[in-house]
């Protein structure tokens, strides 16, 4: 596989992955159909897309192209008679999840319902399709007569009384109109008047619709029936009788079993199994191809059940109680024609059997190409266990799966000579009697065995258990194990995964990124519930849900570059053992012995701790693929898989993570240089950092997934010893070192990677830099994926770049530069998703993106969403240019959006009328004229609210300009103790200051106090600020009385003059003169009161509702009158107001 760019040769892998990535369905942007995505047909018809724009009525077309239109996953209430009238050439309409089902269980969905005229499809004179599925709908709406399919899942309808009126009906899907997520608590009725009227029904899908018996009457035309998941108790002579033309017939999980079950169980009364009668699938002879009969419950099969069934090819009999009849029964013997067979979950409850025993009848199906035996629940695989299998001479694939098989039969394997597959995954194989779950040695024996299996000498296994380092194997010299332990030094956190959307990339799976597992574990770990799909190759496509519309609503497919893809592509057809997540703790010559055949093999997720020496995998001659994933693999050794060199071509060594964490343990990837025939090799998640061999060599390996190391440990400003650690792969074509917390690369790195590199990924790290001017080196690079870093800036500079492909998204890029990719003459896929772009100048695409010299320029892909745009007259040329252009641009309608003004965030950017800017002298007249209704706004309002302020600095600038003369009086002959402020107009307050605190300290108690009050003291005659200025400065304190509800003062004009002289007092004169008095019951939150609190706690005080307390208040309002604030500050503040 090699990939090449300018001209350059494809081949298969890469080429399809650029390929795939440029290639623009013959697409064009039609604005007519905004707010939807539109694409053109070879033939000239139009596909309008409207999937997912949250709307709330049907939008008003008007077209003749249009033959295709797509409204699911909207809001839409009402179809009205009008909706489609300027639409007469519509063939496929989806109005799919506008209002799913009620669901009492499920509080999450919204009470609603999709209401229809009943002209609102009739009218559609060439409407073929029309799918209604998840829309409240109760009853079926009038329809046209020529409509062949006709899709009404998960609605609400369970009783058709009426016949349909469309004679050319071939698919009608009711499946989920009835069942525990949208139950209707009856039986599901269907009249018999309705089937008369479709002669040409081909497919009916009635499942999860609380069906209890086999609808008579049913289409004679009838090829596929799916009746699974309902309550079906018994099928009779007479269920199918005349449907000659059944091909594929579902009948699973109506009597279902309850232990195995992964959704809420309904079982048959007293747990009863489907009862079939013998003569069930009489008239099905010579069609039935495929039948479900999965989760019935059935123990025995009724004897000549498909004896007559001489064209069946795939029988599906999971999840029953088939355990014993799999041992004993006849029923294989009338399989003669099958091709693919499940047993899987025929378990016998509580119940395991020591070997695996078959029927002698088995061997009577000489077609069997695909034999699933998972959830049999057994211990030994002897080769009685297979002897019947070794009369099938076309066995391709063999499925053993999560059966708690500990001891295996290896020879009796290799006698099934047409074996392709053969999964024996999630057992307890352990090929070790040490760890054997089967059996208990003597412990004599046990280590004899043990010996027998390592091939070590006795001292060396000596020397090495007195280190003390003994982990499931002995290694083959211990001197040089012990060796590697250097002293400890400090190594950095383990890598922990950073997180970002991954999407349009040669994706390395990453589990944190998907919720389900990756494929190339889910094809081992999540089994079907069955085989193949019934009535799949019945259903015809229509353009809503065809390939080139898919591609146009999800452009942003991964570009696959896992080991999956590679173990897809080499495995497929050759002999593939997969003993993955089994108990097996060191490998041996003596487990692989006659599997010189086997080209794949899957060794991931077991225990395998252990340093390959050369000789492990001496028998596999054949081997090409080897995944060894999630173990613990040491791979120390120069000799690490020598024995493979010749044939090893992809080899996964990702997850092996547990002697790259030992602190002061070395490592090497010595063992690459004598890899001949490898060419992809996965080193992701190991943590690789610190004491690796400086540059591994290699002349064949071409991929190289290196994520989720740490590279920005081994390129440490102060570590150059690995600045060169890719430089020996002369070979290589793809790297991948995402998610290597990386913050930058220095350019000798850089400079210093495989001058063959075609596509480098640097995603999903911390980068903040890129050395730009270095990468023009990499002659020969492609693809860059840079997106999810931390990338802000670009430079404006002209470089020679040839990339094809560059992904900068996912960063925090605000401009892109002129300069940056006018050299860029090659790029074709840009994207620029999901960063902080508010303009975007189109001089600023590669010339190729708007030059109209280019003639394939629609061949190319820019991607823009998830940027904060801004809508103004600005960017006028670039809306003219998203309307114009022909380039593909993923999610233009859907997800380009305004991010500024405010006023127009998250409306789409096509939407926004952009009028042409105005002229500079009108510019400049509307900023004018901004600027003085600003300033006629604000500068009575300034006034308004701080003109005293204001006139008071200017006081004091005047003062300062002109001298300061000092206030009358002295500071320490004050002629009152306290000057008490307080809201005159307050009567409650006013009571108060009265009634108490002028009886309490000027009448009463051995300390009286003078106070000045401003209604009783201030002079008649002097204006309003002298006599607050005297009142202030010849008084030894400023008490202030607040009250307010909510928390909140009520000040006058006076209280809040007087706070600014205490302010001005503490400023000029260094004196802290102000106590707080809060006569509300809840003290306020104000920052202020706060801090002075914590300042000095004597100066705030608060009146106390106990009437018992208030004689303290009293004397601490005394005690804070006569004392010095300042010496009453809290020794913890280290910086004090004066």
């Amino acid at each position: 596989m090699e990939l090449g760019c300018n001209g350059a040769t494809f081949r298969p892998t890469i080429s399809l992955f650029l390929l795939l990535n440029h290639v623009h369905h013959f697409a064009s942007l039609h604005p007519q159909f905004y707010p939807c995505g539109s694409h053109s047909t070879k033939d000239g018809h139009v596909v309008v897309d409207c999937k997912h724009r949250k709307l709330a009525q049907i939008p008003k077309f008007a077209s003749l192209a249009v033959i295709s239109l797509n409204l699911n996953e909207n809001h839409i209430s009402h179809v009205k008679a009008e909706d489609f009238l300027d639409l007469p050439n519509l063939k496929h309409l989806s109005l799919e999840w506008n209002c799913v089902s009620d669901n009492p269980t499920d509080t999450s969905w919204p009470s609603c319902r999709v209401d229809i005229d009943p002209d609102a499809f009739v009218g559609l004179r060439n409407l073929i399709s029309l799918r209604l599925a998840g829309n409240s709908l109760k009853d079926v709406p009038p329809l046209p007569q020529q409509l062949v399919t006709l899709g009404l899942e998960l609605n609400n309808i369970f009783n058709i009384s009426k016949p349909l009126g469309t004679p050319k009906l071939k698919q009608l899907l009711l499946n989920k109109n009835c069942f525990y997520a949208n139950p209707c608590y009856r039986p599901y009725i269907i009249d018999p008047a309705v089937f008369q009227d479709l002669p040409e029904l081909s497919n009916l899908t009635l499942s999860n619709n609380n069906v209890t018996t086999v609808p008579p009457n049913l289409p004679v035309s009838l090829e596929s029936l799916d009746l699974r998941q309902n309550k079906i108790e018994n099928i009779t002579k007479e269920s199918f009788a005349k449907l000659r033309h059944l091909r594929h017939l579902n009948l699973g999980w109506n009597c279902q079993r309850c232990d195995h079950a992964s959704d809420p169980c309904f079982p048959c009364r007293n747990n009863q199994p489907l009862t079939l009668h013998q003569d069930a699938f009489l008239d099905q002879n010579d069609s039935l191809l495929s039948l479900n009969l999965q989760g019935n419950s059935i123990r025995k099969l009724p004897r000549h059940l498909f004896s007559r069934l001489h064209k069946l090819k795939e029988l599906d009999l999971s999840s029953n109680f088939l355990a014993y009849a799999i041992r004993n029964g006849t029923f294989f013997q009338e399989l003669k024609a099958i091709v693919s067979l499940s047993l899987v979950y025929n378990y016998e409850p509580e119940v395991t059997f020591p070997e695996l025993v078959l029927s002698p009848s088995v061997e009577n199906m000489r077609s069997l190409k695909h034999l699933y035996l998972s959830g049999l629940f057994f211990r030994i695989l002897s080769e009685r266990s297979l002897a019947p299998l070794l009369h099938l001479p076309r066995l391709e694939s063999l499925d053993l799966r999560m059966n708690s098989i500990c001891d295996v039969s290896l020879d009796a394997l290799r006698s099934l000579s047409a074996l392709k597959k053969l999964d024996i995954s999630q057992n307890r194989l352990a090929f070790n009697p040490c760890f054997s779950t089967c059996q208990s040695l003597p412990l004599h024996q046990t280590l004899e065995n043990h010996h027998t299996h390592t091939g070590m000498p006795a001292e060396a296994e000596t020397r090495y258990q007195t280190l003390g380092n003994f982990h499931g194997t002995i290694p083959s010299d211990a001197k040089s194990q012990y060796k590697r332990f250097v002293k400890h030094s400090d190594l950095n956190h383990i890598l922990g995964k950073c997180h970002g959307p991954l999407e349009d990339v040669p994706n390395y799976q990453r589990r944190q990124h998907r919720p389900e597992f990756p494929k190339y574990i889910e094809s081992h770990n999540n089994y079907k519930k069955s085989p193949f799909k019934t009535g799949q190759k019945h259903q015809e496509s229509h353009p809503v849900n065809s390939a080139p519309n898919r591609a146009m609503q999800e452009p942003e497919a991964a570009l696959n570059f896992s080991m999956w893809h590679f173990k897809k592509q080499i495995c497929s057809k050759s002999l593939h053992f997969d003993l993955s997540q089994n108990n097996i703790p060191w490998l041996n010559a003596s487990t692989f012995q006659g599997m010189g055949n086997v080209v794949c093999l899957d060794l991931s997720y077991n225990y395998i701790s252990q340093t390959l020496n050369g000789e492990q995998f001496s028998p596999l001659s054949s081997v090409a693929y080897l995944n060894m994933a999630y173990n613990r693999i040491d791979l120390y050794s120069d000799k690490c898989f020598l024995e493979t060199s010749a044939t090893l071509t992809a080899l996964d060594l990702s997850n092996n993570e547990f002697h790259f964490v030992m602190k002061g343990m070395g490592h090497s990837l010595s063992f690459l240089a004598n890899m001949a025939s490898l060419k992809v090799l996965s080193l992701a998640n190991n943590h690789i950092g610190m004491r690796m061999s400086t540059i591994p060599n290699s002349t064949s390996l071409k991929y190289l997934i290196f994520s989720g190391n740490r590279l920005d440990i081994m390129w440490n400003s102060w570590r150059n010893q690995y600045l060169h650690f890719f430089q020996g792969l002369t070979n290589l074509t793809y790297l991948d070192i995402s998610e290597n917390r990386l913050k930058t690369i220095s350019p000798e790195a850089l400079v210093n990677f495989p001058l063959s590199l075609r596509a480098l990924r640097v995603d999903l790290n911390m980068l903040t830099h890129f050395p730009w001017a270095n990468a023009s080196v990499l002659q020969q690079l492609c693809y860059l994926n840079l997106s999810s870093n931390l990338l802000s800036y670009l430079p404006n500079t002209n470089f020679d770049l040839r990339f094809v492909d560059l992904d900068l998204s996912h960063n925090q890029l605000v401009v892109i530069p002129k300069a940056f990719l006018s050299r860029a003459v090659n790029l074709k896929n840009l994207r620029l998703n999901n960063n902080q772009l508010k303009i975007l100048d189109i001089q600023a695409l590669p010339v190729s993106f708007h030059g109209k010299q280019y003639e394939n320029r629609s061949s190319g892909k820019l991607a823009l969403h998830g940027n904060p745009f801004t809508c103004s007259c600005v960017i006028s040329q670039f809306a003219k240019f998203l309307r114009e252009t022909d380039l593909y641009i993923p999610y233009l309608t859907t997800q380009v959006h305004c991010g500024f003004p405010q006023s127009l965030a998250g409306v789409s950017l096509l939407s926004v009328e952009l009028r042409s800017c105005q002229d500079m002298y009108g510019g400049v007249s509307y900023l004018c004229t901004s600027l003085l209704v600003v300033a006629a706004t604000v500068i009575p309002l300034l006034k308004h609210l701080y003109g005293w302020d204001l006139w008071y600095l200017i006081q004091i600038w005047w003062t300062g300009h002109k001298g300061h003369s000092a206030a009358q009086g002295n500071v320490n002959e004050n002629q009152f103790d306290a000057f008490v402020v307080f809201d005159t107009d307050n009567k409650a307050v006013r009571e108060w200051i009265y009634k108490e605190m002028v009886m309490r300290l000027e009448n009463r108690g051995r300390w009286q106090f003078s106070l000045c009050l401003e209604e009783r003291d201030w002079l008649a005659g002097v204006s309003c600020i002298e006599n607050l200025h005297k009142s202030v400065y010849n008084s030894r304190k400023t008490v202030f009385v607040l009250n307010g509800p909510s928390g909140r003062a009520q000040t006058n004009g006076v209280v809040r003059q007087a706070f600014l002289m205490v302010q001005q007092r503490l400023l000029d004169e260094k004196l802290d003169v102000a106590i707080h008095v809060w006569l509300d019951p809840l003290f306020p939150k104000f920052k202020y009161l706060q801090m002075r609190k914590r300042l000095c706690k004597k100066s705030v005080l608060s009146w106390p509702r106990n009437p018992r307390m208030q004689p303290l208040f009293w004397n601490n309002l005394r005690v804070a009158i006569v004392s010095d604030n300042v010496r009453s500050y809290d020794k913890k503040v280290t910086e004090s107001f004066v």
